[in-house]
């Protein structure tokens, strides 16, 4: 019953994709990259999916989406969009940044709502947080985030401007009736949603500010229900919805996401992703208690040059190899959407979404820590490790993952590649619950 709801709401979703493809067809717009950005946030994979069965049906003329779906192969790596004084986004992070200019506006709007020398509360947002050290705010500024190698970043960069930003760590409380405005970007699901809105309605006061993104009607077929589950949810946190602005925040599309789709075979233009601006205000006392405050987190990160890399402590080691078994073909998981299957059957991740399984993710990590030391001078002795095997085994997977952080670093300034996967890796054995490389929206 499940998945036959399931089937039908996207098959209602994919009818509601082809209507707005028409629609934009009949106002004259017929190439890829303007079709991307005059539908609802829609992922390009179902564009093209949903053009490809108009052109079948001669919904269209045929030759709209051959010409489209020629403008979408990839045909080499572009590089990145601008290179950020942050380190890289990660998926399990979820973390898709604002851009520039969104960023300006968001921050401009806030101060718009609020009286000078009122309180501006920046929730989970790293690159909000980046942009506001360079502007001119008179506003005191608070970042409330988790501890990783970003907002390590953020601490030194905040320092280095003079701390004109008071951060705070989530795991040392949250805070209570404190910001006028609050903005925030959770991840694009209801179980991210409800508790960083609840949490940020809990520290704004009365008739403060909620600045909220969240997905627009394109994104996937559960966005409008969603939405309103928000809002609905605001209600009883004592927040009143004053203004919707559809479509307003441009997003950059991070490195793993454009290393998504170009496993799938798919370039996007630069800046796709846009979301919905909503905009609370709170009138009343919230009627939820606040949420806990930390977040278990059962992954290691350790940074190698531009590569995070993310280890799962939390599998059960066998003390056996620690080299890195492929999952899918190319590594690249060509997926951001977390509803993959193929993502359980990961416990090594890196910031240009390949992934991996280890059978012994300690000797991996030991391994990760050397390469990270050796960029900082301080590399870990092999020798020190408790036995010659196993000082061996670290030289050799630090090596592959030396070799891997300079792959990605070529892809993500779009360089020609000087290293290849390791012959370990190709000998692996390639786990899939699929042949398909379509990657589903959300």
């Amino acid at each position: 019953m499940i998945v036959s709801r399931r089937t039908a709401s996207h098959a209602f979703f994919s009818s509601k994709v082809e209507t707005w493809i028409t629609d934009a067809v009949a106002d004259g717009i017929a190439d890829y990259t303007g079709l991307l950005r005059r539908l609802p946030g829609v992922y390009p994979t179902e564009l093209l999916a949903s053009l490809e069965r108009l052109a079948a049906s001669s919904a269209i003329d045929p030759a709209l989406y051959a010409t489209a779906r020629q403008e979408a192969k990839p045909v080499s790596p572009s590089g990145a969009e601008g290179r950020s004084l942050l380190p890289l986004p990660h998926p399990l992070d979820y973390e898709w940044r604002f851009t520039a200019d969104a960023s300006r506006a968001l921050l401009n709007h806030a101060a718009d709502l609020t009286p000078d020398g009122s309180e501006v509360l920046l929730f989970g947002t790293p690159g909000l947080a980046a942009e506001a050290l360079t502007l001119p705010i008179s506003r005191r500024m608070s970042l409330l985030v988790e501890p990783n190698s970003v907002t390590d970043r953020l601490v030194a960069l905040n320092r280095a401007t003079g701390s004109p930003l008071a951060i705070a760590f989530c795991s040392g409380g949250l805070p209570r009736d404190s910001a006028d405005a609050v903005l925030l970007d959770p991840p694009w699901y209801l179980d991210f949603v409800r508790p960083m809105l609840t949490a940020a309605a809990h520290a704004c006061r009365l008739g403060g500010f909620v600045l909220i993104s969240l997905p627009p009607d394109g994104a996937r077929p559960t966005a409008a229900t969603d939405r309103q589950a928000a809002i609905t949810l605001a209600k009883r946190l004592g927040l009143t919805l004053v203004e919707r602005q559809p479509l307003s925040i441009a997003y950059e599309t991070p490195f793993f996401e454009r290393n998504a789709l170009r496993a799938a075979g798919i370039a996007t233009p630069p800046q796709w992703r846009r979301g919905d601006l909503l905009v609370f205000q709170r009138v009343a006392a919230p009627c939820l208690p606040a949420p806990h405050s930390h977040r278990r987190r059962l992954w290691a990160e350790v940074v190698i040059g531009r590569m995070r890399l993310f280890i799962s402590m939390g599998a059960n080691a066998d003390n056996g190899d620690a080299d890195l078994v492929s999952i899918v073909a190319g590594d690249v998981l060509p997926s951001v959407s977390r509803r993959d299957p193929r993502r359980s059957s990961a416990n090594v991740w890196t910031s240009g979404n390949r992934v991996f399984r280890t059978n012994n993710p300690q000797l991996l990590l030991e391994a990760a820590i050397s390469c990270a030391g050796e960029a900082m001078g301080s590399g870990f002795q092999p020798w020190l490790w408790g036995t010659l095997r196993g000082g061996e085994a670290i030289e050799r997977v630090a090596a592959e993952l030396r070799d891997l952080a300079a792959l990605e670093a070529a892809e993500e300034t779009g360089a020609p590649a000087e290293t290849e996967r390791s012959a370990v890796w190709r000998l692996s054995t390639t786990i899939s619950s699929t042949g398909s490389t379509a990657i589903r929206s959300g």
